[in-house]
């Protein structure tokens, strides 16, 4: 904000302005040099028309889609012969400083530009130089002086061309998009009356957008970055106002964030501004801006709604224009919601015992209300993703922290069938002690916290009441720290955990810079028991020698000294979608400093590339400095960022690990192994019977006979893993390894190969790749490698031998690696050995004409996608009671993800009650049902029942403290198994094993101190009506249903789309709306094109 005091600027403020001669001539000169064929709109005056300036500028970024201009901007325009050249810059004295006093006093969301024209009455020798009036330039000008320096760098020359020009204008965009209004204000000038003037300067402007949008062919990102121009002064104005209604004091922004910190109900005037200060670091790419508007539409509505109702002023009155492009069946379910929402009865609802994290929250809006449909996951090391609920209410819930949430179980009917609805009323934080016990561990300042004192139920409740997380209180400038920690401690008994904020705020607010600073920042944001259990040290040996204030483990110091670009242990804290996290603990500056780490690595993400050109033009300066803020050690791990010869970037880390895996394939693939040829055509004799597929057959000919790799790609359905039954069966003298990724795909190879040997071992590649010791395997199967990440292979390749044989199977088409992974899709063009690689094309899956048909288009991205899905079944059809329509014995439904309204969890829900066969028992927030279908997720307390393992509920018994399920698992255990794993044996069955086992009641008071308990009020598993598409990787079906809504539009990839409709032997249907169909299919063509970063490998490779 401005610096400067009123009287001073005042002072040099008049009435007119004397010209000069070449002040006349610099206005001709300017004239002329700024034609841009419409860009730049000039209202010039060579005589004292306007006091202190000399007209103005209108900037329009594409005349030819819209003459209106973005920006104006206010100008003044010198003309002079006296100068100074000095080391390539130019220094000029500005005679007199009415036009930065004009500036300075003027209430206008326009900026201001000074134009100094060089020798502007001499042809040839004419320069134009140019400096926008921004904050920081004009707090640096002295006004107690008459006059000031001013020094020009070659960058802010403009040139008589249009490449110069065209950057000037580019640089006009940048000013429009970044200049703030509400920066140029004083703090003496943060009055209502000022204030409000600005949220009306806003509102006419957003109007103005809203308006002309539907009138224009616009799209959605275009109007959302033009609205966001505005946000940056409307967010700053609410929050300002809200400060200014409790005080008329003096005040700052600074003291209105932290105000607006202190009220649940007004928190979201904090995150606004600090998001669209973020926002404000870096310009949003193409297609990026409407997703940032989709989420401050609801901050937009709640300034709505604070204004009107404090104020008495209506602004935004065109919100709803913005187009959220909410489709029939989300608006007909939302309005039942809504309904239910609306007849529930608070006094009929009751609070949960368990705590939740909230995992998503979408608000919606249905007749001039806001409701909120919110995702919330089970807390604990115990739990998992399948351990989630979705929930309705009108109240916001503003905590990072852990929930409990007092709720009314009610009903809802969608499609003729009724189910069940939750409907929360009220929440409240409620951290777990053990995590605030953790916390303290940490920090050397050992407690015994629990549910029970006092001061944890009024920490509780301030946390509540405010919204604050333990990092807004410790960060506290402007409020009293103490006398706000004194109100929540004046009427309790103890004060364990206040010496502890007070350590926090001591030696860990934003100012401080002690050694693990950041990591106690992101702890205090993300209080997770995994989280804190991760960094503790488990062995002394791994402590954090560097860091003696906290116990921290050894792994933490990457994360801590590069946040953005370092894991922290046992998290993924470098994931892009937790960026705004890490800002908000460690600070903008550092962010700002890893933008071309970040932006890199997000453009791999997107496309799979390697190399890039520069974002912007101040890229190479960006880079510059990144790289310079580098160790040593961050160095070696590869976080570099080079250039290569065509001037393109990358990442260094990315790049060595594709080269080195690559590069260890093409050893291996050169090997020859003397008397393969004849061993290969002797067990093809001895076999010929069971040959179909003569693909197939010359792969096994060509098996390591010139190469010790075999890679197998191939369509889904077109037979991998049976060829690698085949090799299996070759090798079958040998000690073998069969290896994947996921825990279906091991089964499936389990199932799939007949004859693995005696001493076979069937293991994860995760598993196999951390374990320090391994025996020598001297063939090695792997399985599913598109979704094997570059990390985990060469990890992997480490470990093995030289002389190891191996097996690649997997489809480049199919769901990819969720981390970075390329490996796979590059070697099939680099590896070129005589029968090293096989691409597997007939599909063995199904007979079904359509089916291949379809797969085949969908496959290779052709242009007739839409057609084959329309005409051929038809395939689609809207999301309806039909999906209840059981298609074949062996059937499956799909979705994409757990939460929504038809996410996995819901659509469980949905088809379970639509079985009303039989009662439906409760325990804590979930219904199960005798004859419901389920899948074992991964649990530390029943090793044998493993991830994915099927079954279906054959009992229920319900006591006070437990529920009993009996099980029927397509497992063969013994009752010496079960008995190990406190599981009760009741039978052997003809698929499986028939078994019973309690889960517990969960309570504080009994699980806080008891760890084997707590583990037992954790239900092992999911409802299976519906699974995910990625746990169907490997298998296949008689019948599969898709279920695609509107909300996963965007997140259906080509792979994830492939592989789901590949699951179907005989009966597919996709259950999508034809707004959604066209969206999926039209991302196909978007997504991964012909990769320009092939050649450059295989130059590093010599290939």
């Amino acid at each position: 904000m401005l610096e400067q005091k009123r009287e001073l600027v005042q002072q040099h403020i008049k009435t007119h302005t004397e010209r000069s001669e070449e002040d006349v001539a610099a206005v001709n000169t300017l004239n002329s040099f700024l034609y841009a064929e419409g860009k730049i709109n000039t209202d010039f005056s060579s005589n004292d028309k306007w006091p202190n300036h000399d007209g103005t500028l209108e900037f329009v970024p594409d005349p030819d889609l819209d003459r209106r201009p973005k920006q104006c901007f206010y100008v003044q325009i010198k003309g002079t012969k006296n100068y100074t050249p000095k080391d390539g810059a130019i220094k000029y004295l500005l005679p007199n400083l009415a036009f930065p006093a004009f500036i300075c006093n003027e209430v206008t969301r326009d900026p201001g530009l000074l134009f100094v024209v060089l020798n502007p009455k001499e042809r040839g020798k004419r320069r134009v130089f140019w400096r926008y009036m921004s904050v920081q330039f004009l707090n640096s000008i002295d006004f107690s002086k008459s006059s000031c320096t001013i020094t020009f760098s070659p960058e802010s020359e403009i040139l008589d061309t249009d490449e110069s020009v065209n950057a000037f204008c580019r640089a006009l965009d940048h000013i429009a998009d970044h200049h703030a209004y509400i920066n140029t204000l004083r703090t003496d000038d943060y009055t209502v009356e000022n204030v409000i003037r600005l949220i009306k300067d806003c509102d006419e402007q957003i109007e103005e957008y809203l308006i002309n949008f539907s009138l224009q062919k616009q799209t959605r990102d275009k109007l959302s970055m033009r609205l966001l121009t505005r946000m940056n002064d409307l967010s700053a104005a609410a929050l300002l106002l809200n400060r200014l209604k409790q005080t008329a004091g003096a005040t700052s922004i600074r003291l209105a964030w932290e105000q607006a910190l202190l009220d649940r109900n007004t928190k979201y005037l904090s995150d606004f501004y600090q998001g669209m200060q973020l926002v404000n670091l870096h310009i949003p790419e193409e297609g990026q801006s409407e997703r940032l508007m989709l989420k401050y539409y609801d901050f937009l509505w709640s300034i709505r709604e604070f204004l009107q109702r404090d104020y008495d002023l209506s602004v935004l009155k065109e919100l709803e224009k913005f187009p959220l492009r909410i489709n029939t069946l989300d608006q007909e379910y939302y309005a039942m919601a809504a309904a239910t929402v609306q007849q529930s009865d608070d006094a009929k609802s009751s609070w949960s015992n368990v705590r939740y994290y909230v995992q998503k929250q979408e608000p919606f809006y249905v007749e001039g209300k806001r409701y909120y449909e919110v995702t919330l996951q089970l807390t604990g090391i115990y739990a998992t993703k399948y351990n989630r609920v979705t929930v309705y209410t009108r109240e916001r819930i503003t905590t990072y922290y852990s929930v409990q949430i007092k709720y009314i179980n009610t009903f809802l009917t969608l499609w003729d069938v009724t189910s069940p609805i939750k409907v929360v009323t009220q929440w409240k934080v409620s951290i777990d002690p053990r995590c605030l016990n953790r916390l303290a561990a940490i920090l050397k300042m050992p407690a015994k916290l629990s549910s029970n004192y006092g001061e944890y139920r009024e920490l509780m409740d301030f946390l509540t009441k405010t919204g604050l997380s333990l990092l807004d209180l410790i960060d506290l400038k402007e409020i009293n720290f103490s006398e706000l920690l004194d109100k929540v401690y004046e009427k309790t008994n103890t004060h364990i955990f206040r010496e502890i904020i007070t350590r926090l705020h001591d030696d860990y607010r934003r100012e401080t810079a002690k050694p693990g600073g950041n990591v106690i920042r992101y702890l205090l944001l993300h209080l997770r028991e995994e989280t804190l259990e991760a960094v503790y040290p488990v062995y002394h040996n791994n402590t954090w020698a560097a860091c003696p204030e906290l116990l921290l483990s050894k792994k933490c110091a990457p994360f801590d000294k590069s946040p953005f670009i370092s894991n922290l242990v046992g998290s993924k804290t470098n994931a892009l979608g937790l960026t705004s996290v890490l800002t908000r603990a460690v600070g903008r500056e550092r962010c700002h400093k890893a933008w071309p780490y970040l932006y890199l690595k997000q453009q791999i993400v997107r496309t799979g590339e390697l190399y890039f050109p520069a974002g912007t033009e101040a890229f190479p300066q960006r880079v510059a400095e990144y790289n310079e803020s580098l160790d040593e050690w961050e160095q070696n791990q590869g976080y570099e960022i080079r250039k290569n010869k065509d001037g393109l970037y990358y990442i260094d880390a990315y790049e060595k690990s594709t080269l080195s895996i690559l590069k260890r394939l093409l050893s291996v693939s050169q090997c020859k192994n003397n008397g393969q040829e004849a061993f290969n055509a002797y067990f093809l004799r001895e076999n010929e019977a069971s040959f179909t597929d003569p693909l197939k057959v010359k792969a096994v000919k060509n098996a390591f006979v010139q190469s010790r790799l075999l890679l197998i790609y191939g369509a889904a359905g077109t037979g991998k893993t049976t060829l690698m039954n085949y090799l299996s069966d070759l090798m079958s003298t040998k000690n073998k390894l069969f290896l994947a990724k996921t825990h279906t795909a091991l089964q499936n190879l389990k199932r799939r190969i007949n004859n693995p040997g005696a001493g076979a071992v069937f293991s994860s590649i995760d598993r196999f790749a951390r374990q320090r010791e391994q025996p020598d395997y001297d063939i090695i199967f792997v399985d599913e490698c598109s979704t094997i990440d570059n990390r985990t292979m060469e990890l992997f390749l480490q470990k093995i031998k030289p002389d190891t044989f191996l097996v690649l199977a997997g489809d480049i088409y199919q769901i990819e690696a969720i981390e970075f992974g390329n490996w796979f899709f590059y070697a099939k063009d680099i590896i070129q050995t005589d029968g090293a690689m096989v691409e597997l094309l007939d599909t063995w899956r199904t007979k079904d004409a359509t089916l291949k048909d379809l797969w085949s288009e969908v496959r290779n991205r052709r242009t007739f996608i839409t057609e084959k899905l329309v005409i051929n079944g038809p395939f689609s059809e809207d999301l309806g009671e039909n999906v209840f329509t059981q298609l074949a014995e062996d059937e499956v439904v799909l979705c994409l993800n757990y939460d929504g309204k038809f996410g996995l969890n819901n659509m469980n829900n949905y088809f379970q009650s639509a079985n009303p066969n039989n009662p439906a028992y409760i325990w804590q927030e979930w219904r199960y049902k005798v004859g419901d279908p389920v899948l074992f997720n991964e649990t530390r307390r029943f090793p044998s029942l493993y991830n994915n393992l099927k079954g279906r509920i054959a009992a229920i018994q319900k006591e006070a403290d437990r529920i009993l399920f009996t099980m029927d698992v397509e497992r063969f255990l013994t009752e010496n198994d079960c008995r190990n794993e406190e599981i009760e044996f009741v039978q052997s069955t003809p698929t499986g094993t028939r078994i019973r086992f309690s889960v517990y009641a969960y309570e504080d008071s009994k699980t806080e101190d008891n760890e084997e308990l707590r583990k037992k009020t954790v239900v092992p598993f999911q409802l299976a009506y519906a699974i995910s598409i990625h746990k169907a990787q490997g298998l296949e079906y008689d019948a599969v249903k898709i279920i695609i809504p509107s909300s996963n539009a965007e997140k259906i990839t080509h792979g994830i789309f492939y592989t789901a409709i590949t699951r179907a032997k005989k009966i597919l249907k996709l259950y999508w709306s034809s707004e959604t169909m066209q969206a999926v299919i039209a991302g196909f063509s978007e997504q991964r094109a012909t990769p320009r970063s092939l050649e450059y490998i295989k130059q590093e490779l010599g290939v």
